[in-house]
């Protein structure tokens, strides 16, 4: 009877470990193809597809030059506005995809945050940029957005001390929760897209990243936490639908190159509903004038059962050398198990 319990007792434990173990592996998987779906859709011929088929569906699948009608940057644009700082979901069928499980993925651009090593000049400790307009100004105002959201104190004399005191290049915007002043991030480093309509929280590497290719940011593309910051609309649950109906209409003034302080009314405010007027002071000059973005984050959670494993991945998305101009190559430069 002892012997019997022992093994019966024994065994109550370890079929449903067995069980997790299965289900977190299966999980793992589903969190690393879920890479592969943001690299899918980051690549230009997914772009070039959907802009295909609108085309076809028109009937002018080529301009009167034999060109596509529409750019490519204009189509990316179009295909990846309406999901960007969202979650997407694709469950998954034990039939059909060999396992039951759900992938949920949240693209972001790292061009739509700030970069901490391209405002920085690293030998002579300070802000790139005139005392005007430069990067001193704008993150006085882009601490005190963060002051009245975190209610934390006054940050900008602390990050000011963290610029004259750097030494290299920061290797991750993470390395800020060291000081004592963005402790309030602690519990709020990587981006969660809302899963209610009230949310106010915003995200250290949300609005910090080491990963853009300049010190400008992409107004088409800012994250959910500089949208906070900037007083512009956030994400809202469930709106991925509204926005597909809404993009092209957005994008029919899109130009490759900009002039914001003109174009602004035209391009962006039918996207914000805010004026540029409205933003931190001298915003203007560092707004990227080139839709050219190449770097994106991706969060993605894959879950089997009652398992959810967590990715983080940086992306870099850059034309592919020897292809057609509107090819493109991404691959992964970081990785991030969470």
């Amino acid at each position: 009877m002892v012997i019997v319990t022992y093994i019966g007792h024994r065994g109550s434990y370890y079929l449903p470990f067995a069980k997790m173990a299965v289900e977190r592996e299966k999980a793992k998987m589903l969190a690393v193809s879920g890479i592969q779906i943001a690299i899918a859709q980051l690549s230009s011929s997914s772009a070039k597809a959907t802009a295909d088929a609108a085309n076809a569906a028109k009937g002018n699948v080529e301009g009167k030059e034999g060109k596509p009608a529409d750019n490519p940057e204009k189509n990316f644009l179009i295909r990846i506005l309406p999901t960007l700082n969202r979650w997407q979901h694709f469950d998954l069928k034990e039939e059909v995809d060999g396992v039951d499980g759900r992938i949920s993925i949240c693209l972001v651009c790292e061009e739509g945050k700030i970069n901490l090593n391209r405002m920085i000049d690293f030998k002579k400790n300070t802000f790139r940029g005139s005392e005007q307009s430069g990067w001193k100004v704008l993150m006085q105002e882009i601490c005190k957005s963060i002051e009245k959201v975190s209610k934390s104190g006054d940050l900008f004399p602390a990050f000011e001390k963290i610029v004259k005191e750097a030494k290299f290049p920061f290797n991750d915007a993470t390395e800020l929760i060291t000081k004592k002043e963005f402790n309030f991030f602690k519990d709020s480093l990587f981006y969660q897209p809302p899963t209610t309509k009230k949310h106010d929280t915003i995200y250290l590497t949300d609005i910090f990243t080491v990963w853009s290719s300049s010190d400008k940011l992409e107004p088409w593309l800012f994250s959910d936490s500089m949208n906070a910051l900037f007083g512009l609309p956030r994400v809202e649950v469930d709106d991925i639908k509204k926005r597909k109906e809404q993009v092209e209409g957005w994008a029919k003034n899109f130009k490759t190159k900009s002039n914001w302080s003109n174009d602004w009314q035209t391009i962006l405010m039918p996207v914000y509903g805010k004026e540029l007027r409205t933003l931190p002071k001298n915003i203007d000059s560092k707004l990227s004038t080139t839709f050219d973005p190449h770097f994106f984050s991706v969060l993605v959670h894959g879950k089997v059962g009652e398992v959810t494993q967590i990715v983080y991945a940086i992306l870099e998305r850059n034309k592919h050398a020897q292809g057609e101009n509107d090819e493109y190559d991404v691959v992964i430069k970081k990785l991030y198990w969470i």
